[in-house]
């Protein structure tokens, strides 16, 4: 049976909530852009960037209090808070959750975020994380920096909110040539950062593919990149 993302989330009993609804695409997918290690931290490019990053330090330091989840990510968590907005708001809103996704992020580019203010007095309960994929799109990084790039990620997190428990989401199906391979490779190695402590893996692949074994783009929109209302129910 196929369980979308708020019905993984829901067996955890983990939640999002309203935030700042600005341009969801930044970039263009296959563009490349400035390379560095996926492990080091490293801007996102361009003047909106920028702004979406000053909006999230802005919602930290006005809702830090009051955040008990947050998700992390690139377009894959942003866009929840659009295209996925009834969603959001019935299961999530209600239990205190923000949203840190910005649409184009690499793992350089969260990395850099941890680092400059995003996260600074956070205790969330649960952070949970999606990141990877537009490494593979915008770069010519490598599966195994990918990877490095996310258990950087992980430490940076784990380093700045040391009480909270990290959900780390595998990466879902394209409809980009030649890309599953990778983002089915670099889950499965990101999957071994799970520890039973304070980083727990969830592999989200298998609820995105049909009958068939394949993309299930009745949960997608028509870039079947990004997901609908129902890809996050």
């Amino acid at each position: 049976m196929r369980m979308c993302i708020a019905k993984v989330f829901r067996k955890y009993e983990f939640t999002i909530a309203p935030g700042f609804q600005i341009d969801y695409f930044t970039g263009t997918i296959g563009e490349t852009v400035a390379q560095t290690n996926p492990w080091d931290a490293q801007p996102g490019d361009g003047a909106l960037w920028r702004v979406e990053h000053q909006i999230l330090v802005e919602q930290t330091r006005r809702h830090r209090a009051d955040e008990r989840i947050i998700f992390v990510g690139d377009s894959l968590m942003k866009v929840w808070l659009i295209l996925g907005a009834p969603v959001w708001a019935i299961h999530y809103t209600p239990r205190h959750a923000y949203n840190y996704g910005i649409a184009g992020d690499m793992t350089q580019n969260v990395i850099y975020r941890i680092q400059n203010q995003e996260f600074d007095g956070l205790r969330p309960v649960v952070t949970v994380l999606m990141i990877g994929g537009n490494n593979f799109w915008h770069t010519n990084d490598t599966v195994a920096d990918v990877a490095h790039g996310t258990q950087e990620i992980v430490n940076e997190l784990l380093a700045k909110m040391p009480t909270t428990k990290i959900i780390l989401l595998g990466n879902i199906p394209a409809s980009v040539p030649g890309l599953n391979e990778k983002l089915q490779q670099h889950t499965a190695l990101i999957s071994n950062l799970a520890n039973d402590r304070n980083v727990y893996f969830l592999d989200m692949w298998s609820h995105f593919l049909d009958s068939n074994q394949s993309q299930n783009l009745n949960l997608y929109i028509s870039d079947g990149v990004h997901l609908n209302e129902l890809g996050y129910q």
